[in-house]
């Protein structure tokens, strides 16, 4: 019997499997660049990789990295795990995952996961990335870093905030932040949000922002409006500016203010959050249902509701035609809004315009009507 060549190859023993190329293991993993004058560009280390020749790919744990500028440490990177692909074409960092830059005034960027392009000189962040500087904080829902340019794109709806106070947080839909210069330019529209004691809350809108971190300066696009629901209240005014630092909210220009039943109007205002008080520095008016108030300056605090009128202060009453000069007025703000003046020790002129006398009742004393705003 002949076997055939099909049964013959049929019975040849299978081809081993090639076993697959196992992963150097290296102690310690060092990568450099160098720009064409030989100075550094930046370096990456980490105590121990597995580094898959085949894949050109390495994995590392405890990354450490600096980034330079003309030859000078500009920023420290730090992640507990990473990706080096194509010999550092791409590294990616994962785990807790931070960026400092170098300086007496560092900004500190940290994040779950950061891919890094060396060549492009650019950072791809996700994961809610967060930067501070100083007590300043944004948080967005991602970000880009540029290194070349020192910039910093923050994306989603970034929030700027400061930390330790309960002020204000800014909302935009994107910013752009340089760190060196402390520069900030936010795109709107803006938001703000500012939580009183108890359950109040005010609120701003802005359609862009421009800032400094470093002066902690935030100054608010024209027009600006302020809300406060719980005291009916509503201010819209030009361009504003906010000085984080401590806390106070401005602008030299005209302004118009609302508070229930009451109209506010001046040159400028400034609001002291620690002092609770709004200042009208020039032209005050104040006009209500009856009433009527000018000065050259006003001042209201409205944790306990006083208000002062000082320099050429003229009040009117449209009962009786009611003028009341003086150089002060002091008072207290009601529930709904509206103001009752007094001048206690300062000299007072006030004219009035009684009826006729056969259109009066006879009384025996005239008592002048209390000075009401």
């Amino acid at each position: 019997m002949v076997l055939g060549p099909q049964l013959l190859g049929g019975c040849r023993a299978p081809a081993p499997k090639e076993e697959p190329a196992q992963p150097f293991v290296f102690r310690s993993l060092n990568l450099r660049q160098r720009d064409p004058s030989g100075r550094p560009l930046w370096e990456l280390s980490s105590p121990e990789a597995r580094y898959d020749l085949s894949r050109r790919v390495a994995q590392a744990r405890d990354l450490r990295g600096v980034i330079y500028a003309k030859g000078q440490p500009l920023y420290r990177i730090t992640a507990s795990n990473g990706t080096v692909i194509n010999d550092g074409e791409v590294v990616q960092l994962e785990g807790p995952t931070r960026l400092q830059r170098v300086g007496p005034k560092p900004l500190l960027v940290s994040a779950s996961r950061v891919r890094w392009y060396p060549k492009q000189e650019r950072m791809e962040i996700d994961r809610r990335p967060r930067a501070s500087q100083g007590d300043l904080r944004l948080t967005a829902q991602r970000a880009r870093f540029w290194i070349q340019q020192d910039k910093l794109e923050l994306l989603g709806r970034p929030v700027l905030e400061r930390t330790g106070v309960s002020g204000m947080t800014l909302t935009v839909s994107s910013a752009d932040w340089f760190p060196g210069t402390g520069q900030l330019l936010g795109r709107g529209p803006v938001r703000g949000e500012r939580r009183l004691p108890g359950k109040g809350l005010q609120t701003l809108s802005s359609p862009a922002l421009t800032g400094n971190s470093l002066t902690q300066v935030i100054d608010l696009q024209s027009p600006v409006q302020l809300l406060d629901p719980g005291r009916k209240a509503r201010l819209d005014a030009r361009q504003t500016r906010i000085q984080l630092a401590d806390e106070r909210i401005s602008s030299p220009h005209p302004f118009t203010a609302r508070l229930d039943q009451s109209l506010l109007t001046g040159i400028g205002f400034e609001v002291l959050g620690p002092i609770q008080t709004l200042v009208i520095p020039q032209a005050c008016r104040l006009n209500q249902p009856t009433d009527a108030l000018r000065a050259d300056r006003c001042s209201w605090n409205w944790k306990t509701n006083q208000v002062e009128a000082t320099g050429h202060v003229e009040f009117r009453r449209t009962a009786f035609q009611q003028v009341t000069k003086a150089q002060r007025l002091t008072g207290l703000v009601s529930k709904q809004g509206q103001a009752v003046f007094s001048s206690p020790g300062s000299r007072v002129q006030t004219r009035m315009t009684l009826p006729p006398a056969r259109n009066r009742p006879q009384t025996k004393e005239r008592k002048a009507p209390p000075i009401s705003l």
